[in-house]
């Protein structure tokens, strides 16, 4: 059987695609969707080039896996290229392919077509299906789990360097300490400070504060305040924005399990989070039993925030239910 291929970080990838090392396939996995799009921005920028003349459009395709099929697939593989030498096919939400549709794509991973770059994402995929056994052993894996703590320092000052931007130290650690680590958080209020401070690009700490909660977008942490308070309006719509922001609905789930789970280890606890923790529980269940797409998710997630808001119930777990992340 042929070696595995070591996985790699979006550093490496980024180290290999500007020495002009391209791979025709690439698996980018991962938790984090802010790193699985940095990833899939990188390859598309350098598969396709500088699209001066705005020919990008002819070579390079989204499909999604709960709503596609191999056949497509590998026909928008098989495209040649128009006004270039590379075409770009990307399947997002590559887990949510049924198996009998990758049973199809085996041969493809045998022989790629040399002019198509063929990149598969998602949060995760199921290891134990033929299909992304095989991937792993052929295509470039572009591993992007959650940053630590020790790592998320040197993320913040390089993507304040892509917006421009000198954040002193107080600063940095007053952003991270805020947004809890989410990146996508901290993506949106980095450009919020880029767009205060402009003309400038020095943010400070009190620059930070100045911008905490002008986020007309909402952020998880607005969601969770509004669960807590039982604002079933707001909670609705700050939840719709933030899914319509791009976090999957699994990893908004797995954030307020934590944030329940940490008020529970403070003993902040009371009857009706046993009832919420079952609530967490099955609208785990749901999501990860597949079928539906996107929208089925998304209603998932606005019953749970529905009867989150309840305040009734009861339920019989023994324990905090365990991160759905």
């Amino acid at each position: 059987m042929k070696a595995k291929r070591q996985d790699i970080g979006l550093y490496e990838l980024k180290r290999q695609l500007a020495a002009g090392v391209f791979a025709p396939l690439y698996l980018v996995v991962g938790e984090e969707a802010v790193l699985r799009d940095d990833a899939v921005a990188a390859i598309r920028a350098a598969v396709l080039g500088p699209d001066e003349d705005n020919v990008g459009a002819f070579n390079s395709d989204v499909v999604y896996g709960d709503e596609t099929e191999a056949v497509e697939i590998l026909t928008l593989c098989a495209n040649l290229p128009m006004f270039g030498t590379r075409r770009l096919v990307v399947v997002k939400e590559v887990g949510a392919l049924r198996a009998r549709e990758t049973e199809r794509l085996l041969p493809y991973l045998e022989e790629p077509v040399e002019t198509t770059c063929l990149v598969l994402t998602g949060g995760k995929v199921d290891g134990r299906l033929k299909f992304f056994q095989a991937l792993k052993q052929v295509a470039v894996t572009v591993a992007c789990a959650p940053l630590d703590a020790r790592a998320l320092p040197a993320w913040v000052q390089d993507q304040a360097g892509v917006l421009g931007l000198r954040l002193d130290e107080a600063a940095r650690a007053l952003l991270i300490e805020a947004s809890g680590g989410d990146l996508g958080v901290l993506c949106r209020e980095m450009e919020k400070l880029a767009a205060y401070v402009a003309p400038n690009t020095r943010v400070t700490a009190a620059d930070v504060e100045a911008v905490q909660g002008a986020d007309t977008g909402g952020s998880v942490h607005d969601l969770i305040d509004a669960l807590q308070r039982r604002d079933r309006a707001g909670s609705l719509r700050f939840l719709g924005k933030v899914l319509d922001a791009g976090e999957p609905p699994l990893k908004v789930l797995g954030f307020l399990v934590a944030c329940w789970r940490n008020m529970w280890r403070a003993r902040k606890f009371s009857e009706e989070m046993l009832r919420d923790f079952e609530l967490f529980r099955e609208t785990d269940s749901r999501l990860k039993g597949g079928g539906g797409g996107r929208r089925k998710e998304r209603l998932e997630m606005e019953r749970l925030a529905l009867k989150l808001c309840r305040g009734v119930g009861r339920a019989t777990p023994s324990r905090p239910f365990a991160s759905a992340r």
